[in-house]
């Protein structure tokens, strides 16, 4: 996906960056994003069925985080911007280490039965604090465990998760995630410079915002090219 930037201002301009952003966000990007859907669902009987879900599942992601990012620029919500930002980027992530081999995609698959996993873990505890008895947490397991063998023929689920961290590492993309997900993370959650400090500067808030919405802007944009390189390897004939 090429997105124009020779008439961008030899410095930031929050009107210009403001402008531009939506423009890419309401239109360029989501009718690129439809295009990429109707050739996978043409080329579904191409490849198998569990990778065209990931593929199709993963681009709906795309989409939907490109428009919760748009909606924040109508709002004063630089957490939000942030939040939207650092998820595509993990998109983006998760799109190059799926592109990098068929192994990486299945281990991916095979990691939302983990994270579920990971979930029923989370909410026992959280019951165990409450001192509520789960009554489902049996069930739960067993359904994760049945999916996992007649879904996935695994007969456990035996070993966590991989990390986002590590697809970067293994994409050699690790630089880019260290420091955009640090420097992101500060604005996403409510740390003590962003509640004390900058969201009390209103003028700061703004151009801020607007830089992170650009951020937001370029990682969509990797995503599109991370899904035009996979979807241009499923044969079309």
């Amino acid at each position: 996906m090429t997105m124009n930037m020779e008439t961008a201002p030899e410095q930031f301009d929050v009107e210009w960056e403001t402008n531009f952003s939506r423009d890419k966000l309401q239109s360029a990007i989501p009718n690129r994003l439809q295009e990429l859907y109707d050739i996978i669902a043409s080329r579904r009987h191409k490849v198998e069925p569990w990778f065209a879900d990931l593929v199709t599942k993963i681009l709906l992601s795309v989409n939907r985080v490109c428009a919760d990012l748009l909606k924040t620029m109508e709002q004063e919500t630089v957490s939000g911007a942030a939040w939207n930002a650092r998820n595509l980027l993990e998109l983006w992530l998760w799109l190059k280490y799926c592109a990098a081999s068929r192994d990486n995609a299945r281990r991916f698959h095979e990691d939302s039965l983990r994270d579920m996993q990971g979930l029923t873990d989370a909410l026992s505890k959280l019951h165990a604090l409450r001192g509520i008895p789960n009554e489902f947490e049996a069930s739960a397991r067993q359904k994760i465990a049945d999916v996992a063998r007649e879904k996935l023929g695994l007969d456990s689920l035996d070993g966590g998760y991989e990390r986002v961290a590590e697809a970067a590492k293994s994409v050699g993309l690790y630089d880019w995630f260290a420091a955009n997900n640090s420097f992101l993370s500060k604005f996403a959650h409510p740390t003590a410079g962003l509640v004390l400090g900058i969201m009390h500067q209103s003028e700061a808030l703004r151009t801020l915002q607007a830089s992170l919405t650009t951020n937001g802007l370029y990682f969509a944009g990797q995503c599109v090219i991370a899904l035009e390189e996979i979807v241009g390897n499923i044969p079309a004939v």
